[in-house]
């Protein structure tokens, strides 16, 4: 006899739990410190299910659409929450995408109609699908975890008290980048297949990347040999513009789940051709003060270029599979987005292509080349896997190489840079200006955040992180993900460096605490969601690190914290929070490793800049607020107070002896990497970051 059990698989996980009536009426406690005084002391829900990630009820609260897990939970099973036998207001997310889709001819399914409230078996399936997707990891009382409304029907609230347009505006932009910006925003990208296949723009660009890949005979269709297994795959979905912020094309990407892979079976070696955002950083502060053009390349179907020699099998990608196809397959011939090995094939045979045409790579970054020219000209070439930035003061070799280029690859001229990665690139007379204002309004909007209150600081003042073994649990997917965008969101935003760097350390158990210190950054990035980096042109070569070190500071295992920040001609370049990786034994050593951390940050933009020719007389300059520390490094002489850091001792005397580094005292008022270390007040923190250089041309005036 079959059970409800081996319906319902998320049963299995916590058997423990006493069977309730499903769709009755469920009174989900919320505890004292989530609550006023005469704030209800439990929420009316329904009951939906069992949680397949941690022990606790489902239970669904119609007035928010929100879904809550929790333990503490009262239920009256005989009472129905609705008196018609339907709910109302509720629609059923989509399938998740692995499941088989019509063929891309076809129209894509119609919307399912909402799950009725009845327990058959089919019912409870059904109605779990539409809420164990998409858990949001804030908004939650403690030890409730809600999970972010579903596209239903609009229900009628008050209008918010902190909306986003408090916060952002494009006023002070010219009209050409203010069309930009508004297209960025009107454009929607599609989360999955069924949306996309929803609109004629996504279902062609869909179309076209199919009939690239099959011109290109990236695969043949063949029937799954036994013994063998076949890797996943998905689309992914975004959009190019025109440096005239037009729209250039709707872009479809077949990806295939390399994480399926197996070493040694499906691949061997791998590299990303990934430029280090330091790079980016780098060239834009060049640019900024030679007045470079910066251009951006796109190579359409770049994996595509590299061949393929291991055997890979690929299941058919979803839209276009038909349901004779069981058990056919893609025998892939040629490399696709996704793969492991997919990187290292196309970027063998575009390096190989550059350095037939007298490029060099750089030493400090592979995917940066640069060629310099008789009269001192120099063109400098940067990848990040499809995406080429192009710059330099040569326009005849520049010229010369995108006709090369043309020629060997397939490449789109997208003009001036104005979008990269999800940075948005502004020019101006003062500088080149970067921000990432509409991922983080995208974030926002994802999180739920979007009209909520801001806070003046992205972490509380001298806040420290413990494991909170007491707390409870919270979704750990959803907690990685978040912090996986708030650390990409980092290579703009060095003022949420330090919060994200302590967040990012319980990522394997993530508590409630560490949720709402998640919490405190989003609401820190809706008070500025537009704040970036501004390049000033005009300025002197200088190349300078401020390092500083939170003594102890964990209070887990008591290691240090180091912290350090460099300028380009007084241009912010580069930073990072990190931990250490050994217990300092006094406040003078944790200062010396910062000092060893800054030192070897220099010493790397110098291999970036002395490759393109860019030098300076005076020696690299580092800051720091510990005179012990300094006294350290210029004292010669051997004791027993420093033997435990002798190697890091002789590393910095080496470089001071060479000239290359010369050591200042700056107090610590002034020293600039203090807030990469720990929490500080609002005043404090706000005039740091004035120094830094940050700015926000977005907010309103």
């Amino acid at each position: 006899m079959e059970t409800l059990s081996s319906f319902y698989p998320e049963f299995r996980t916590h058997h423990n739990l006493t069977l309730k009536i499903f769709g009755c009426t469920a009174y989900v406690h919320i505890h004292s410190q989530e609550r006023g005084k005469l704030d209800p002391r439990a929420l009316k829900c329904i009951f939906v299910g069992y949680s397949a990630t941690q022990k606790g009820y489902k239970c669904y609260h119609p007035p928010t659409r929100k879904t809550f897990v929790s333990i503490d939970v009262t239920f009256a099973e005989h009472n129905s929450y609705f008196s018609k036998t339907h709910l109302q207001g509720e629609t059923e997310l989509e399938e998740d995408e692995e499941n088989e889709l019509a063929p891309l001819d076809l129209p894509p399914p119609p919307q399912k109609n909402p799950p009725e409230r009845e327990t058959n078996d089919n019912t409870i399936i059904r109605f779990g699908k539409v809420y164990s997707r998409r858990t949001s990891p804030s908004c939650a009382p403690k030890q409730i975890q809600e999970s972010e409304p579903s596209p239903g029907n609009k229900v009628s609230s008050p209008p918010p008290l902190y909306p986003i347009n408090y916060s952002i505006s494009f006023n002070n932009f010219s009209s050409s980048h203010k069309n930009f910006l508004v297209t960025l925003e009107d454009i929607h990208i599609p989360k999955d297949v069924y949306e996309a296949l929803s609109d004629k723009n996504w279902k062609n660009a869909m179309k076209d990347e199919m009939q690239a890949l099959e011109k290109n005979k990236t695969w043949e269709i063949v029937n799954l040999p036994i013994g063998k297994k076949s890797v996943g795959c998905k689309w992914v979905f975004s959009v190019k513009y025109n440096a005239d912020s037009t729209l250039e094309r709707y872009k479809a990407r077949l990806v295939a789940k390399g994480f399926t892979q197996t070493y040694g079976i499906d691949y061997q070696e791998t590299f990303a051709p990934v430029a280090k955002m330091n790079t980016v950083r780098i060239l834009l502060s060049l640019a900024a003060k030679y007045n470079w053009h910066l251009e951006q390349l796109d190579v359409k179907n770049t994996f595509l270029h590299g061949d393929l020699e291991e055997e890979i099998f690929m299941e058919i990608p979803p839209g276009f599979k038909e349901k004779s196809e069981n058990n056919k397959v893609c025998k892939l011939k040629k490399a696709l987005y996704g793969l492991k090995q997919s990187p290292r094939a196309w970027f063998g045979r575009f390096s190989k292509f550059m350095l037939l045409n007298g490029y060099r790579q750089s030493q400090g970054d592979h995917t940066l080349f640069f060629k310099h020219s008789d009269s001192g000209g120099v063109t400098i070439l940067l990848v990040y896997v499809d995406d080429i930035t192009l710059t330099g003061n040569n326009e005849e070799e520049k010229a010369s190489l995108r006709k090369s280029l043309t020629k060997e690859f397939d490449i789109k001229e997208l003009g001036k840079l104005k979008y990269f990665l999800g940075i948005e690139v502004a020019h101006s007379s003062k500088g080149i200006f970067i921000s990432q204002q509409k991922y983080i309004k995208d974030l926002l909007r994802e999180t739920g955040k979007l009209a909520c209150k801001p806070a003046p600081t992205p972490v509380e003042p001298n806040l420290k992180l413990g494991e909170a073994k007491e707390d409870p649990d919270v979704d750990k997917g959803a907690y990685q993900r978040l912090v996986g965008k708030l650390i990409y969101l980092s290579h703009t935003r060095p003022d949420i460096a330090f919060a994200v760097s302590m967040v990012s350390q319980f990522m394997q158990n993530p508590k409630q605490i560490h949720m709402q210190a998640v919490d405190r950054i989003l609401h820190y990035l809706k008070g500025r969601p537009g704040k970036g980096i501004l390049f000033k042109r005009d300025r002197g070569m200088t190349l300078e690190v401020y390092t500083d070190a939170d003594y102890a500071g964990s209070p887990i295992d008591r290691r240090s914290t180091s912290g350090y920040c460099t300028f380009l001609r007084g241009n912010l370049i580069t930073w990072r929070s990190k931990k250490q990786n050994v217990v300092a034994r006094s406040s003078a050593e944790a200062e010396y490793r910062a000092m060893t951390l800054g030192i070897c940050e220099l010493l790397w933009i110098k291999i970036i800049l002395e490759d393109l020719k860019v030098k300076w007389d005076e020696p690299m300059k580092l800051h720091c607020d510990n005179k012990s520390a300094i006294s350290i490094a210029h004292n010669p002489v051997q004791h027993d107070r420093t033997k435990h850091i002798e190697v890091d001792r002789h590393f910095i005397k080496e470089k001071l002896d060479s000239g290359l580094v010369s050591i200042d005292h700056v107090s610590s008022k002034d020293q600039l990497a203090n807030f990469l270390i720990k929490g500080l007040d609002s005043s404090v923190f706000l005039q740091m970051i004035d120094k830094l250089g940050m700015t926000d041309p977005y907010f309103p005036a």
